[in-house]
């Protein structure tokens, strides 16, 4: 009897022990605070991965990077992460990815706060910290869609994979401009919210942007066509750029090095250099790629293939179309300073449309550190035609003058102005252009006014409408464009 009272006991203890399971493992959860390292705030020292467990943990956070993600965008206060099973030391890395991988993530915050187990050392919940309120958010998300969907309806379905990179690359270097963010002595400026520019929002929003955002604009655009794109960074160069994967192989992409303005701090409408598209690491280091060194992508994404350090684009400073197929481009002649519109075909053939624009050449001088800290003087040349595609034509100018050239050769004049050219874009569906002596002016050339001077001479402007005739049809079809849509 008594041995039966004993047992009872040590039973009766052991429910007591294991009913209060649950609560000694709550208490041994603890928080801690986190930094992640973001390049929308300007930080180039990105955090990997490199621990044995990290390995593992790959395997398993595909799904958990998934939830996270939809928490952020949610503006969730809490996320559940336990099933990643991550430790305390690795989780930063991993969440900074997460980040800096989505950049509508624009509005999450470095900081951060996590919950951990006491006895595992893996973080079981992250709490997010967000830069704006909900409703700047949901007011900036707005920006950010119609910002993303203009961009990408620069590209359709019958474009290769390279041709809808070369298509976004061109459009980012056309339109971003490098804000000035110093003062006369050397200080940051405090008129920009410097972060909204290291992000992508910044670019949708008004087209500025410093390198980080030319970065992280061309990754989420990447993104939403299903190519395969990485951010890079360098904490000694104080820059990033993106690697993308074409063909099975991977490339080095440096947005902002292409869009080398020589009007500081304003854009010049059409000018997109390639010297730095789709580069192999080895051209990156050297003095054709302007000495990029000492840099680290999340994932291993080596960029060995040469195929693209010597190529037709490498000298073309305008942007390059793809209309069905065919790459139409500007190929300059710097002795004669002149250029052409030229159409290449898929197997390299190129041939000449319309007529040879002179146009001025500029001597650019560009200044690159290498990995020693020497600084290197980089001559450039660049002429000052510019080429833009809208309604089915293309335009290019030469001193003051912009044609209209079709893709079948014939050439017309759209427009003489007074101006010493030196850009030539579209927005709404209408020409821009500045001129030297007044950069800060961007001029539109309303379709209207191709027929200002004299409705008798049609024979002066382009073919509107594209039925094969220049006549008073056009003037109708483009005061009928302009009532409905502009």
């Amino acid at each position: 009897m008594k041995r039966k009272r004993i047992l009872a006991l040590i039973l009766a203890i052991l429910a007591v022990v294991l009913m209060s399971a649950p609560i000694i493992s709550f208490a041994a959860v603890s928080t801690g605070e986190g930094e992640a390292t973001l390049l929308q705030e300007g930080e180039f020292d990105i955090a990997t991965g490199e621990s044995v467990h990290y390995a593992t943990l790959r395997s398993v956070s595909d799904s958990v990077a998934e939830s996270v993600y939809n928490g952020l965008l949610a503006y969730a206060d809490k996320i559940d992460v336990s099933a990643l099973l991550c430790n305390v030391d690795e989780f930063d890395a991993y969440y900074s990815n997460i980040i800096n991988d989505n950049p509508d993530l624009f509005f999450v915050s470095s900081s951060y706060q996590y919950y951990y187990s006491k006895v595992t050392g893996k973080v079981t919940a992250v709490v997010p910290q967000y830069a704006m309120s909900q409703e700047e958010v949901e007011n900036a998300m707005t920006v950010f869609n119609a910002g993303a969907k203009r961009a990408l309806s620069e590209v359709d379905d019958t474009m290769s994979d390279l041709q809808k990179a070369l298509t976004i690359h061109d459009y980012i270097c056309s339109y971003a401009v490098y804000p000035q963010i110093y003062d006369a002595n050397g200080n940051y400026s405090s008129a920009l919210d410097l972060d909204i520019y290291h992000s992508a929002y910044g670019f949708f929003k008004d087209y500025n942007a410093v390198c980080a955002g030319y970065t992280l604009t061309f990754s989420y655009l990447m993104k939403q066509l299903g190519i395969d794109c990485e951010y890079v960074s360098s904490g000694d160069m104080e820059h990033a750029w993106n690697k993308i994967k074409i063909e099975g192989n991977w490339y080095n992409i440096d947005i902002t090095y292409d869009n080398a303005d020589f009007i500081e701090a304003e854009n010049t409408y059409g000018l997109a250099y390639h010297a730095c598209f789709l580069k192999s690491d080895s051209y990156f280091q050297s003095e054709n790629g302007l000495y990029h060194y000492n840099y680290a992508t999340y994932d291993d994404c080596a960029a060995n293939n040469t195929v693209f350090d010597s190529y037709f684009w490498d000298d073309v400073n305008s942007r390059i179309y793809t209309v069905e197929g065919n790459y139409y481009y500007l190929n300059p002649n710097y002795a004669s300073q002149t250029a052409v519109l030229t159409k290449r075909t898929l197997s390299g053939t190129e041939s000449a449309l319309g007529t040879s624009m002179r146009a001025p050449t500029l001597s650019i001088t560009r200044y690159a550190k290498d990995s020693s800290g020497t600084q290197h003087q980089i001559p450039h040349s660049e002429i000052l035609t510019r080429l833009c595609y809208l309604d089915g034509k293309f335009y290019l100018n030469d001193y003051q003058n912009i044609y209209a050239v079709y893709p079948n050769g014939i050439q017309r004049t759209a427009f003489s102005g007074t101006g010493y050219l030196i850009s030539l874009g579209t927005e709404r569906g209408e020409l821009l252009y500045q001129t030297y002596h007044n950069q800060s002016n961007v001029i539109t050339i309303d379709k209207r006014e191709y027929f200002k001077n004299s409705l008798v001479q049609y024979h002066l402007y382009p073919d509107v409408n594209n039925d094969g005739v220049v006549n008073g049809r056009d003037w109708g079809y483009i005061v009928q464009q302009a009532t409905l849509n502009y």
